[in-house]
């Protein structure tokens, strides 16, 4: 069996729809049971019944709470040297929720669930850290088309391609921010610039931090930092020909009257200023602006009409095409220097695979693993201090 689920950075579950057909075990009142209940709702989701193992969840793609007895499953994934895959890695008795079917309508096409990667002790990264003894972290490279990985554990990291390069020496890092009301991943975004000219911005407007998401397509600005930033790439861009605006973005170029370059549009680039000021997250062409018509190349932000007091979200298209290490037990994202140094190499993550080839699927927000089968064997790689989800896309 196949089954097809969304990774989500700000979930703390792992959680699937199951079939009539399948033989899933709920669990009773229990360790696992109570550690399901223990985390605290993002969505205000009342809390479940211990006596039957069912917990509340906040189902962040569908925006929507949902009920789900607690059971066990199976993960299966591949071990790896940083180089190539080396063997399979079944981890039984994971803990799981039982989501009920009316959520799958909800999720992208073809999905039957959710693949939590928060830092909680249900999640995919800490439960495959603790059953198969890994390290607790993560990398993602999300891909905009074709090959994409996750990787759990330690490196050595290797981009293969035009030239063989072990990225480890390229990283840089800035500190993951906790929330205690909150399972989603932050980090201090101080500024914003654009072509290297910082917004003037209050020195207030960024507190609280910037949400990374896996759900969110584009980058959301709230609207008082959104409509300055606007203006500002508006008057940077204004030797560029215009087209009418494609719901939902605001501001749309003629794509016949743009520059090519390694890194996407020769267009200004946005840049991040991040806490300490160690380095910047920059923003080029090719996660600047998405095709959202013909001729039609759109500035892919967007302004937060709906979250109170959050500053900025980083969404999926600002954060493909680059090489993210979420380090739990530092607490701190880790990143290539530049961010886009795959753009500059290579151009795509497609042509700069890391570990292995993997196959083409159509875009699918939020980004995607597969994982086959119900699990029934244990093991502990021995070999290998990695795991990667070996059928990733976004």
């Amino acid at each position: 069996m196949n089954s097809v689920e969304c990774v989500d950075l700000s979930n703390p579950f792992i959680w699937t729809t199951c079939s009539n057909s399948t033989k899933h075990h709920n669990i009773p009142s229990s360790p696992s049971c109570e550690a399901a209940n223990k985390f605290p709702s993002p969505g205000n989701c009342t809390i479940g019944s211990k006596d039957d193992c069912t917990t509340e969840f906040f189902d962040s793609v569908s925006q929507k709470c949902g009920s789900g007895f607690v059971t066990f499953t199976t993960l299966t994934t591949n071990s790896t040297d940083g180089h190539n895959p080396l063997y399979s890695v079944n981890v039984t008795n994971a803990t799981a929720l039982c989501a009920p079917n009316k959520l799958l309508g909800l999720l992208p096409k073809d999905a039957t669930g959710i693949a939590g990667l928060a830092s909680f002790n249900l999640s995919l990264p800490l439960q495959l850290s603790s059953r198969a003894s890994i390290k607790k972290q993560f990398a993602l490279c999300l891909p905009a088309s074709g090959r994409g990985v996750a990787i759990f554990g330690t490196g050595p990291y290797y981009l293969m391609g035009m030239v063989e390069k072990n990225v480890s020496s390229m990283l840089k890092y800035t500190p993951l921010i906790k929330n205690p009301l909150s399972s989603s991943y932050y980090i201090n975004v101080t500024g914003i610039s654009i072509n290297m000219q910082s917004l003037q911005m209050p020195e207030t407007a960024f507190l609280g931090g910037a949400v990374l998401s896996s759900v969110s397509p584009y980058t959301i600005l709230r609207e008082d930092i959104y409509h300055p930033f606007l203006s500002a790439y508006n008057t940077a861009t204004q030797y560029i020909p215009r087209v009418a605006p494609v719901k939902p973005f605001d501001l749309c170029y003629d794509s016949r009257n743009l520059s090519s370059t390694r890194m996407g549009y020769g267009v200004p680039g946005i840049s991040f200023t991040l806490q300490g000021g160690i380095y910047n997250w920059t923003i080029f062409g090719a996660n600047a602006l998405v095709m959202a018509a013909t001729n039609a190349a759109c500035l892919a932000f967007l302004p937060n009409q709906t979250v109170q007091n959050v500053p900025m979200v980083i969404g999926g298209f600002q954060m493909e095409n680059n090489f993210l290490l979420f380090d739990l037990e530092k607490a701190r994202l880790v990143s290539l220097t530049p961010p886009s140094t795959l753009l500059i190499l290579y151009g795509t993550i497609s042509s700069a695979h890391l570990l292995t080839t993997l196959p083409h699927t159509p875009p699918l927000y939020s980004q995607s693993w597969r994982s086959d089968g119900e699990i029934i064997s244990t093991t502990s790689p021995s070999a290998a201090s990695s795991l990667f989800v070996s059928r990733f896309f976004s």
